[in-house]
């Protein structure tokens, strides 16, 4: 938040001066150098600028661009945008019986399991067809956040809620779409977009708006109509990461997308995003220095932060130059690349790295 924007002007020497000058005249007397009139004076001096600054934090607080915090949740209100809460990661699992039935069985929502001291319950009723030994059935983590995401398939497979006959249970997909509460940055975001979606005409930004509102970690999408298919609008979103979505995530916004929020006339085809990888090849140099191993953090610090960059949005060419600005900041004096080369990505690609290595060569003179 830029805290710089002021309504009110502050100066506590300025607001000092008027309180002393307003004394003097009131009482008629001369303040002198250690009177004890001049602690007094501080002390309001003090609760008046404690006033001012609080006043001009409001103020910032009642504007989206500085807003922050629960003061930019009632912002959102007044536009009916909530924060998105934390969400639990999902993913899809079997369950295998240890005999045939000839009735239906039934697992109820609710039944738990787990992979270590992380827990898991059905979030829906599963049936076991007569004649079947195995049903498969959608888990959710019963912790929120980001802790349940990537847990790989066969790993969940502790049973907690014992059922007569099942002999095991395991995750069959890769949990995803576990996530923290949406930050201010993207929330403000989305409250901006909002009186886009108001439009029935479906632009751009409402699209965008409905997209963003599905999962807080999209970070990216890229929206458009193909030229051989008018009436189509194609959606590519891109995770938090460079990741690309699960198909959870699509069926989200595919949910987020019905017949309510967007033209009729309009068809809807949710995609991942095509990804394009390349290498990282460096060596760098730095000035002579008492803390060589300090700057050569700094630079490896750098090179991971270019990373994020890179593909933290779609369509974002790879660009070396950027490469070096980012190690040169870091306190590299020299940097030479012999790979990525410069490469145009289309829109709706993103760049993901592969290999990565970058050699030290030691301390140059200026």
């Amino acid at each position: 938040m830029n805290n710089d924007f002021s309504f009110i002007e502050l100066d506590v020497n300025e607001i000092k001066k008027q309180i002393k000058n307003g004394y003097e005249e009131i009482m008629q007397v001369k303040i002198q150098t250690g009177d004890a009139i001049e602690d007094f004076i501080d002390w309001v001096t003090y609760i008046l600028s404690l006033s001012k600054n609080h006043m001009n934090f409001i103020g910032r607080m009642n504007l989206l661009q500085y807003s922050e915090g629960k003061y930019l949740d009632a912002l959102g209100a007044l536009v009916d945008v909530d924060r998105i809460i934390e969400r639990e990661a999902e993913c899809t699992v079997e369950y295998k019986f240890s005999k045939i039935f000839d009735e239906k069985k039934v697992i109820e929502k609710g039944h738990k399991i787990a992979k270590g001291n992380l827990y898991f319950e059905s979030i829906e009723t599963v049936t076991l067809e007569i004649g079947k030994r195995t049903a498969i059935g959608k888990v959710k983590c019963l912790s929120t956040g980001l802790i349940g995401n990537d847990i790989e398939i066969g790993e969940i497979s502790t049973i907690v809620d014992d059922i007569p006959y099942l002999l095991s249970v395991s995750n069959i997909t890769k949990t995803s779409g576990g996530a923290d509460r949406e930050n201010d940055n993207r929330y403000r975001e989305r409250i901006r977009l909002k009186p886009k979606a108001f439009s029935v005409a479906g632009p751009h930004g409402a699209y965008l708006y409905y997209v963003l509102t599905s999962h807080q970690d999209i970070t990216d999408s890229y929206i458009y109509t193909p030229i051989i298919s008018p009436g189509v609008v194609k959606i590519i979103p891109l995770m938090k990461n460079g990741e690309l979505p699960s198909s959870e995530i699509l069926d989200l916004i595919k949910e987020k997308l019905k017949d309510d929020v967007r033209p009729l006339t309009d068809k809807v085809e949710i995609e991942k995003p095509k990804q394009f990888t390349y290498n990282i090849n460096v060596k760098y140099w730095i000035k002579k220095t008492n803390m060589p191993n300090l700057i050569k953090k700094n630079v490896e610090l750098a090179l991971e932060e270019y990373i994020a960059w890179q593909k933290e949005k779609l369509g974002r060419d790879i660009n070396p130059n950027k490469l070096i600005q980012f190690l040169i900041t870091a306190g590299a004096k020299r940097v030479e690349i012999e790979s990525p080369t410069f490469t145009k990505l289309e829109r709706d690609t993103v760049a993901i790295e592969n290999q990565k290595n970058i050699k030290y060569q030691g301390e140059e003179d200026e």
